[in-house]
């Protein structure tokens, strides 16, 4: 049986608790990774080369809107799946996410096929 090699995931998500709380439902299927502000999301990003981004708005030092254009003007992490997992739920919020380059908008609060579901969701697109 061949092995297959887990999707890197990295999660910029500023409140602890939210991080491990999606890192333990997306373990058992893929690498899980951590950045706590959008300065570190970013510098991780450039590192790993994840297949998915889960990508809070609200974050210390750049906000989930700067670090997802920044990924997407990056020519190495341009592909890479961008999921924005907020509680601002406003349609202009959701918009302009898209607007800027997020592959899908989730909304806090959220149940854990509703994660799994996003990310099997951008894999396909």
């Amino acid at each position: 049986m061949a092995h297959m090699t887990k999707l890197d995931i990295l999660i910029i998500e500023d409140d602890e608790n939210i991080a491990k709380a999606q890192a333990l439902i997306l373990q058992d299927d893929y690498n899980v990774h951590i950045a706590s502000d959008g300065e570190e999301g970013l510098m991780k990003a450039k590192k790993l080369k994840p297949g998915v981004v889960l990508l809070d708005l609200m974050l210390p030092k750049r906000s989930g809107y700067d670090v997802c254009f920044h990924l997407r003007q990056d020519k190495q992490l341009a592909g890479t799946k961008v999921v924005m997992v907020t509680a601002k739920n406003q349609p202009i919020d959701k918009d302009k996410g898209l607007f800027i380059g997020a592959d899908l908008y989730l909304t806090k609060p959220f149940l854990p096929e509703d994660l799994l579901g996003a990310i099997d969701t951008v894999l396909k697109k």
